[in-house]
């Protein structure tokens, strides 16, 4: 059964102006020149560093563009990209409150989605409502349709677990700026284009990429829980002891099980035994190949 999902730890930052398109092509990692319409993408903001700021899924809406973040990004992200605004015709703001988000899971979530929003682009609209589809799930934009008003509710907690067994590139604020885009996968999701010239940060990000510098990348671990673990140190084994393995991004908890993404080596075995707190932990198949790879 389809579930209907109130994505209320997200938040959209929106982007008006003559100049948006310039703006963001010398801001993000993205594309901007290419981007379609007619698709969403995945993009990231970084630093003069090359250290990501935030995270994101972009598309256009008329003659606007739409940022989709966790809420408590946009508190970090929207200041720094307004330093640069003020450079250029264009206005940014938090519109969070105004556009409500919805996620849409399950066996027949896709099928109705595209029954009531056919076509086989990426981004569609009915009216003034628009949907981010991908493989495994829909994102609703916008007032919802009736014929979706009847759907389950689900928890919170289920689409945050399918954001990790996605493995998405979902930085979050205690993270921000810590991270190159590329340890995220972000590059693997289509979210950097290193053909698309000079944006803020890209030095850095290119340099990581044509001269193998960045040697991590995000995986996918799940063990049984019954609670969130206080410890935030994931732990690999090496023979009987056990070290600091890397950085954990997200955690989701659903039905006995602790999902979560971390940033680790990428030569790391894939029987690797880990550990947060007390909560034993295998790593999961990524559900993508790392950019670059067959």
């Amino acid at each position: 059964m389809a579930q209907l999902i109130p994505l209320t730890h997200l938040g959209i930052v929106r982007l008006t102006g003559d100049d948006t398109t310039a703006f963001l092509q010398g801001q993000l990692t993205c594309n901007m020149n290419q981007l379609e319409p007619t698709h969403w993408s995945w993009g990231g903001h970084c630093d003069p560093k090359g250290k990501l700021l935030a995270s994101f899924r972009i598309f256009k809406r008329d003659a606007e563009v739409l940022l989709i973040m966790p809420r408590d990004l946009i508190t970090v992200d929207l200041p720094q990209m307004q330093k640069y605004a003020v450079f250029n015709k264009v206005e940014l703001s938090d519109i969070s409150d105004q556009l409500p988000l919805h996620g849409m899971l399950g066996d027949d979530a896709l099928a109705q989605a595209d029954a009531l929003f056919p076509g086989n682009d990426t981004l569609r609209r009915l009216g003034d409502t628009q949907l981010l589809r991908d493989s495994h799930s829909a994102l609703i934009v916008g007032a919802l349709p009736d014929a979706l008003a009847n759907l389950d509710a689900a928890d919170l907690s289920h689409w945050q677990r399918h954001e990790v067994a996605q493995a998405w590139p979902m930085l979050t604020q205690e993270h921000s700026g810590e991270l190159v885009p590329q340890m995220l996968n972000l590059d693997a999701v289509g979210g950097i284009q290193y053909d698309k010239g000079c944006y803020i940060g890209q030095e850095t990000i290119a340099r990581m990429h044509f001269r193998g510098g960045n040697k991590r990348a995000m995986y996918v671990a799940m063990g049984p829980a019954q609670a969130l673990p206080d410890d935030s140190e994931l732990q690999m084994a090496i023979g009987d002891n056990w070290r600091r393995a890397g950085v954990v991004l997200n955690q989701a908890l659903v039905d006995g099980q602790l999902w979560l993404t971390t940033i680790l080596a990428k030569e790391i075995e894939a029987d690797t035994r880990l550990r947060l707190g007390e909560v034993e932990l295998t790593l999961q198949p990524r559900p993508y190949p790392l950019f670059g790879d067959s």
